[in-house]
């Protein structure tokens, strides 16, 4: 018995000393969402703030190929020009299990300054008119789609976009109908909004186990 006690208690302090995995420290002690300018989070999330367009947006072209794609949330509140709440998915400071921990950046801008740079490949109109910016946010989070990692290359922002389409669609945020123009823009690769052709679409690992939106395919795993 002594034996046993004594093999027992250097693997508990073994195992104390271990450093803290990405879901046991930095998902717990992390908010991956970052407004965009800080003091936005009230303006963004004010219930007067509707969503009138969801824009699929091609932004840069990556180095490595392909495109950096965003979600633009057209938005206005009946008095003041017509804004846009980007939802933009980037590698953030953290090592996760393979690449780094996703950052949701929630960026509010107007809307001229937001496409001034961007093509809008595709333009979806919500399901019925009437729907706040948070609640769009909420349903990511609910999802816990705003827990997402990126694969060793840093890739990934295709496949999260993607899927937060069919999250939209799933939701009743926006209307079915529309996935083969989404899937066609979102596996190209864009020049200036010209189509250079077929690119496959990068995917990393949301940090939990899920469901893709789609098929009722299992997606990515915890």
């Amino acid at each position: 018995m002594g034996c046993c006690s004594s093999s027992e208690t250097p693997k508990k302090e073994e195992a104390a000393r271990q450093p803290q995995s990405h879901q046991s420290f930095e998902m717990h002690n992390i908010d991956t969402l970052n407004y965009v300018p800080e003091d936005a989070v009230a303006r963004i999330r004010d219930p007067k703030r509707l969503v009138t367009q969801v824009h699929i947006v091609a932004c840069s072209v990556l180095e490595t190929g392909g495109n950096h794609w965003v979600i633009s949330l057209q938005t206005t509140t009946g008095g003041e020009e017509e804004s846009a709440v980007r939802l933009e998915i980037r590698p953030g400071a953290y090592p996760g299990r393979d690449g780094y921990i996703g950052r949701l950046d929630v960026i509010h801008s107007s809307f001229e300054m937001m496409t001034r740079h961007h093509h809008k490949l595709v333009t979806i109109p919500p399901t019925t008119p009437g729907h706040c910016v948070a609640e769009w946010l909420d349903a990511i989070v609910a999802a816990g789609n705003h827990r997402y990692e990126f694969s060793r290359e840093g890739r990934g922002c295709t496949g999260w976009v993607r899927d937060q389409f069919y999250l939209f669609v799933e939701t009743g945020l926006l209307p079915p109908g529309w996935e083969q123009r989404v899937e066609h823009a979102l596996t190209s690769a864009w020049v200036d909004g010209v189509l250079q052709g077929p690119w496959p679409v990068t995917q990393g690992r949301y940090l939990r186990r899920r469901k893709r939106m789609r098929g009722g395919k299992t997606a990515n795993r915890s």
